[in-house]
């Protein structure tokens, strides 16, 4: 994140498969506490889905 942020990205792609969903709902929660994260969704159902967070940096 320190990179994306110091290259000035406006999106950042982590993937973290599917399975349980466990490692998603923590990279969530950890994200929900960085007030530089605008949003976090699911990748587009073509290009991974639920198995990659979409992170929009402000």
């Amino acid at each position: 994140m320190n990179d994306a942020l110091l290259f000035g990205l406006n999106e950042v792609k982590v993937l973290h498969g599917k399975g349980n969903g466990v490692l998603r709902e923590i990279v969530r929660n950890h994200v929900r506490q960085m007030n530089f994260i605008v949003a976090a969704n699911d990748e587009h159902i073509e290009r991974g889905g639920s198995g990659i967070t979409v992170l929009t940096l402000d």
